[in-house]
């Protein structure tokens, strides 16, 4: 067996070219990824109820079906809930009395492909989403959810919106 001597610029080179072989190995997966097709999706609004108008993945299925399907969206559970929050701000303590209100929804994906649930929840003026995940998007007031889930699955999302108002101290003349 002989041995050759490589310059630091060709074994540069072919560490280079190695490098671009193994991207070039994953690239295709991450290509396809990207341009994968976009998944049905499952609209829900904050009742579960299907907005039959926006999903597209539930064609074979009947009006009726879909009223209120239980197997496809509910809600597992709700909790409202309130606390006093401080802060100190510019060297002042402001107080403001906080309630939460939060809900996890239960989706269960009934059809033979994968597919996006969209949960549409409204958020009032002077909310906030206080949600992991959070939403996509907020549009006209409205937190888009997305979740995807495979054929049979059952996925949960937490929803959770804020609100603060402060408390102002009588003895201080503020409002």
């Amino acid at each position: 067996m002989s041995k050759v001597k490589l310059s630091a610029p060709v074994v540069l080179g072919i560490a280079i070219s190695l490098g671009l072989a193994y991207s070039s190995t994953l690239s295709p997966s991450l290509a396809s990824a990207q341009s994968a097709p976009r998944l049905k999706e499952i609209h829900v609004d904050q009742r579960c109820k299907i907005l039959q108008d926006q999903s597209d993945a539930l064609t074979d299925f009947t009006e009726s079906e879909l009223q209120n399907d239980h197997v496809i969206c509910h809600i597992e559970s709700a909790h409202t809930s309130s606390h006093i929050e401080a802060s100190v701000t510019d060297g002042v303590l402001q107080r403001s009395k906080v309630k939460i209100v939060e809900q996890e929804y239960l989706l269960q994906n009934v059809t033979s492909a994968a597919v996006t649930f969209v949960v549409e929840q409204p958020v009032a003026e002077d909310w906030k989403v206080d949600s992991d995940p959070q939403p996509t998007e907020v549009v006209d007031g409205k937190a888009f959810f997305r979740v995807n889930a495979e054929p049979g699955q059952i996925v949960r999302l937490h929803v959770g919106e804020r609100h603060a108002d402060p408390i102002t101290d009588p003895d201080s003349g503020s409002h």
